[in-house]
């Protein structure tokens, strides 16, 4: 194929330098039909009407071929075979209701490119236009690029995504925000789109960003708009206290018309695709928003290609130029509601255990989007997370203590002891079946003196680790105090940390002593096979 620059200088060595086609073919390397087929072009372009034109057109119209039989070289039937396979996946997620989480054209040649193929993405385009059915295009409409100042106006715009949470398909909300002046996008996922929602999403944006927004753009949604009247938009509460707490603006925008907030309606879609078309599995929810957040992380701070050249300084200067924040505002809905006879709150037909002394009791309820709290008066008395699963029981076994040790052959059998610390559970089988008195007045023990079930837990694999074969509750209260005071002594003591590992090495030392002689003590009174059979 002969480029522009080849043609002119065919054109050149004939017109002006007087060459034979042979002597040209002979000067430039190339075959002789070639430059018959360039002069045939030009001296055509002469014998037209108007010569000077035709001869300038040719001259700056770059040389087209036939390709119209030509086979492709670089999309062989194994690159063919993974876009098949990414066009089955996304047929897959659309039968499933995860739509916007299908894998698009540039999304499919990034995969390729990542898989060690080297396709272009017209290739790839061309295929799978070719398995799509024709589609009638509307006529393009032309739309305003505005300009904003670095740190003036976020836009806010809520998304829907459907993940695996521990094998559960669950449906989130993603709620983005996006930076109209360099692009930079947020996003956080929640169970619900409400009002809870709508505010812990604006207090985790400002406190990422660590700073406010002069103005924040939102469109129509309920939990911004409380009434239409007169043409007007009055807003809700919620939004009126987040404007007041952090002194930003707001603006709405006119109904039906999405481009007047067009970053972040481009955003939900990319940040989605980037996020979850490929990975959509999760043990939890923390897991899928630690995901989300380091993809944004990633998005905000490549500079790599020409549409994101310099972009990592365009959110540092947005960054740079936001408003002083505050504080942190506090997120909640607070009810008020009487223990029942389980020890337990019912609410949203959901129950969250409490202290079983509260039986009876009236308690206020801080309800977060994920989160519970309850206090009692001034005293918070138990915190849970939060739970979507009509019927669900969120249970501690510390808070049914003191009514275990009144009826401490229920331990195993209560729902309770099924939501207990796994290891305390195995700590029970292990060395206190049938002594259920004792292992509840362990526990007891532990929480009055503020150690924690990990705590029991480790000091119990501490124990197993110098050689105790049988572990018995007043070994483990002395190893968890003695975890305490031998910090407290280091600390009035000045002792360095080689005299404490010398102390440490001599005391477990001693430890194994005790246990080889209760061994051997056990194994002396042990009755021989014949005085058994006597």
């Amino acid at each position: 194929m002969k480029t522009m620059v080849e043609r002119q200088e065919i054109i050149h060595l004939y017109r002006v330098c007087g060459y034979s086609k042979r002597r040209i073919s002979r000067e430039l390397h190339c075959s002789r039909h070639t430059v018959d087929d360039v002069l045939f072009e030009y001296e055509a372009a002469l014998n037209k009407e108007e010569p000077d034109e035709a001869l300038s057109e040719l001259l700056s119209t770059p040389p087209r071929y036939d390709t119209s039989k030509r086979r492709p070289r670089v999309l062989t039937a194994e690159v063919k075979s993974e876009i098949d396979a990414c066009l089955k996946r996304n047929a897959t997620k659309a039968a499933l209701g995860m739509r916007k989480q299908r894998m698009l054209k540039k999304d499919i040649h990034l995969y390729l490119l990542e898989k060690g193929y080297s396709v272009s993405y017209p290739s790839v385009c061309n295929y799978i236009r070719c398995k799509e059915q024709a589609k009638g295009k509307q006529k393009p409409e032309a739309f305003i690029r505005l300009f904003y100042e670095p740190g003036e106006v976020v836009e806010f715009d809520w998304g829907e995504t459907v993940l695996f949470i521990d094998g559960v398909k669950t449906k989130f909300y993603m709620a983005v925000f996006t930076f109209g002046h360099s692009n930079g996008r947020y996003a956080y996922l929640f169970r619900h789109q409400n009002t809870l929602a709508f505010m812990e999403s604006h207090r985790n944006f400002f406190r990422d960003i660590n700073g406010v927004p002069s103005l924040m753009v939102y469109d129509n949604m309920r939990v911004a708009v409380k009434s239409f009247v007169g043409g007007g938009k009055t807003p809700t509460d919620s939004l009126l206290r987040m404007a007041d707490f952090y002194r930003f603006r707001y603006r709405f925008c006119n109904v039906r018309a999405g481009w007047e907030k067009g970053h972040v309606e481009r955003s939900v879609e990319f940040v989605r695709r980037r996020a979850f078309c490929r990975t959509d599995r999760f043990k939890d929810i923390l897991s899928a928003q630690e995901h989300l957040s380091a993809v944004c992380r990633a998005m905000n701070g490549t500079d790599t290609s020409p549409s994101t050249m310099g972009k990592r300084q365009q959110v540092d200067a947005d960054l740079a130029s936001l408003q002083e924040l505050p504080g942190h505002m506090g997120c909640f809905e607070v009810a008020e509601y009487t223990v029942d006879k389980w020890s337990t709150i019912h609410m949203k037909h959901v129950h969250y255990s409490v202290p079983d002394t509260l039986v009876g009791e009236k308690v206020r309820v801080k309800v977060y989007s994920e989160k519970v709290v309850i206090l009692h008066g001034k005293d918070k008395v138990a915190s849970h997370q939060r739970s979507y699963r009509g019927g669900d029981w969120c249970i501690r076994l510390e808070h049914y203590l003191g009514t275990l040790l009144r009826k401490p052959g229920a331990l195993t059998h209560s729902v309770a002891w099924r939501a207990a610390h796994e290891g305390i559970r195995k700590l029970y089988e292990e060395h206190f079946t049938g002594e259920n008195r004792e292992f509840v007045m362990l526990l007891s023990y532990a929480k009055e003196n503020g150690f924690s079930q990990d705590e029991i837990v480790r000091a119990s694999l501490s124990l197993k680790a110098r050689g105790v074969r049988r572990i018995s509750a007043e070994q483990l209260k002395a190893m968890l105090q003695s975890g305490t005071d031998r910090v407290g002594e280091a600390e009035d003591t000045g002792l360095d940390s080689q005299e404490l590992d010398i102390e440490e090495a001599a005391s477990g030392t001693l430890d194994r002593l005790t246990a080889l002689m209760e061994n051997i003590n056990t194994d002396f009174y042990k009755p021989t096979d014949k005085q058994m059979n006597l």
